[in-house]
């Protein structure tokens, strides 16, 4: 009868213990649920900010669009402006310099005279010289004279020259300005036309992008700003099946669960773009 009593005792004792475990473990996770769930609340959540992002992105590929419907052209009026600037620029110089040239040109056609002048007066005094002295100076000074004439119509022959170039450059350059500045006001007036077709709808598009980009912290407009500069209007990738949409590339499944998740902005590790997950674009 004893050994009865100490087998059900036993027994009791180890029921006691089970159910005391059980106890134990059913109080450790529910407090594990409620540490999980006070966890997750502290959690940041950038669904708002993904969201905004995925709208701006939908905002700058319409942009994008009616850019890529005026082509070339604002860079090509940039390109020919550039040029009517250059040519511009050394029309003004030659012309400059061809001023210079006139103006020496002047001014030595007129010591000229001067000189010739002298030089006259100097061999009307030769005949009323008394001694050889007098005349051997006097000869010496009209020598003189034709040496700076000499000398004075040898530069006005390349001065002659010099012009003769420069009005050719100033020509063939007036000509070139001509070509561009009519180019490029036909360029203008087809951008013109096409800037008052869409001029209505980018006004729009630009004021909704403002009212975007004022929600978002600083950090990451700029990030946002500056992968769109390189990718205008793709700078949103979404994740599909694994995928970045921008270039193709696989994402890793963690970092997969981590975007989905959105308690953070993740950029793809080939080509840079912001990730969204397809479920946050779906809902």
């Amino acid at each position: 009868m004893s050994e009865i009593k100490n087998k059900d005792y036993e027994e009791g004792m180890e029921g006691a213990e089970e159910n005391q475990s059980e106890e134990e473990y059913s109080g450790s996770r529910i407090l594990e649920f409620y540490e999980d769930g006070e966890d997750k609340k502290d959690k940041p959540d950038y669904s708002f900010e993904l969201a905004i992002l995925y709208k701006l992105k939908k905002i700058d590929e319409e942009l994008a669009d009616i850019e890529e419907e005026k082509g070339d052209l604002p860079e090509k009026i940039e390109d020919l402006t550039e040029r009517i600037n250059f040519y511009e620029k050394r029309i003004e110089e030659n012309e400059n310099n061809l001023e210079l040239l006139k103006s020496e040109e002047k001014k030595l056609i007129k010591e000229n005279k001067k000189i010739e002048e002298r030089a006259n007066k100097y061999d009307e005094q030769k005949y009323n010289v008394r001694t050889n002295k007098e005349y051997d100076d006097i000869s010496k000074m009209i020598d003189e004279c034709f040496e700076m004439l000499d000398k004075n119509e040898k530069r006005l022959k390349e001065i002659e020259g010099l012009k003769e170039l420069l009005n050719k450059d100033i020509e063939s350059d007036k000509e070139k300005l001509n070509e561009y500045i009519e180019e490029r006001d036909e360029c203008q007036s087809k951008l013109d036309d096409l800037n008052a077709q869409f001029e209505e709808e980018e006004t729009e598009l630009n004021k909704s992008r403002k009212a975007y980009l004022v929600k978002l912290d600083n950090e990451t407009r700029s990030l946002y700003e500056r992968i769109n500069s390189s990718y205008k209007g793709e700078a949103i990738a979404i994740v599909r099946r694994g995928n970045c949409t921008g270039c193709y590339n696989s994402i890793p499944p963690q970092r997969e669960i981590e975007i989905r998740m959105a308690e953070s902005i993740f950029t793809c590790q080939s080509c840079g773009r912001i990730l969204i997950d397809e479920s946050h674009i779906k809902e």
